[in-house]
């Protein structure tokens, strides 16, 4: 695979107590058509459902009856059949066709059925649990191996510690749950921040470290996540007197620095991933994120910083 060659500009900045966001425009843009999934599993077009009856907990059915592509990625959060997962790596569902896709349990405490199927419940999850999911894919070896814990592990662990953390009884240690609540808390403070023309990315920092990037093909996918993506951001921020607001400019500079470094790593291509188009991932001793791409054009970037 040669790497694209990304021209990325910083257009637009929001901050919030000790997070911000940085919106930006990273061209070319793929010419490849395809659309996020969230609407087409509210109007039924794409079915997600348990592998099999008694269920599987990594794996999951995806039926596309649609004449699109459509794009999971691994901040999306199902809910409903026997437990709520998280998408553990974007995937490219192709049209007209079932996909076994690979996802991670986000509620613990239960295995029974509440629905046929799944649904998408408007909200994705945070960066640190993403961050720990594109971890567990690591490929430098710890110096205490025993130490290494798998995707669903590192799940777990960290919605149990959320729920404690934060206060939040959940009877089944759901997820979905905790994003209700930190939603409830801060949506009304969250600034007005909106979509700005031209971006098909963001960057967020907190205490003025990039965290997070999410960088789409097209401009449509981009505008149906950003107010999720924006949300999980928010709701992770510490607001107060004591919380300096993030310098613009140098927001500007840190996203493009680490945009810049994981366009320029090495890409190592996932054989056995699922879906149309190809996986990459990338890693460095600052960073671990993957390319999701069909042929040559990007379809969704993400990385973490460590």
């Amino acid at each position: 695979m040669s790497k694209e060659t990304m021209q990325t500009k910083a257009i637009h900045f929001t901050s919030f107590g000790n997070a911000a966001i940085v919106q930006v425009s990273s061209e070319p843009l793929s010419s490849f058509p395809f659309m996020p999934a969230g609407p087409a599993i509210r109007s039924d077009g794409l079915i997600i459902s348990e592998l099999m009856a008694m269920g599987s907990v990594g794996q999951l059915t995806a039926l596309n009856q649609t004449d699109d592509y459509l794009l999971l990625t691994d901040a999306d959060v199902l809910t409903g059949a026997k437990q709520n997962r998280v998408v553990n790596r974007s995937v490219l569902l192709a049209p007209s066709a079932k996909t076994i896709i690979e996802v991670s349990c986000v509620e613990r405490l239960r295995w029974n059925y509440r629905s046929s199927s799944f649904s998408s419940p408007g909200s994705v999850a945070d960066p640190n649990l993403r961050s720990r999911k594109a971890g567990t894919f690591s490929r430098m070896k710890p110096e205490d191996e025993s130490h290494f814990r798998d995707t669903q592990g590192e799940v777990w662990d960290h919605v149990y510690a959320s729920l404690a953390c934060e206060g939040v009884y959940s009877q089944t240690e759901s997820y979905e749950e905790l994003l209700k609540h930190r939603m409830a808390k801060a949506e009304r403070a969250f600034p007005d921040c909106n979509p700005a023309e031209g971006c098909n990315g963001l960057s967020v920092l907190i205490d003025g470290k990039v965290i997070s990037v999410d960088l789409f093909g097209n401009e449509e996918t981009y505008r149906y996540y950003f107010p999720m993506l924006r949300d999980a951001a928010f709701t992770l921020s510490r607001t107060g007197e004591q919380e300096e607001p993030a310098d613009m400019h140098e927001s500007y500079f840190k996203a493009l620095a680490a945009i810049d470094e994981f366009s320029d790593a090495s890409r190592t291509v996932e054989e056995h991933h699922p879906g149309a188009g190809t996986l990459y991932m990338t890693e460095t001793d600052r960073l671990v994120g993957f390319s999701l791409m069909h042929g040559e054009e990007m379809i969704h970037n993400a990385f973490f910083t460590r």
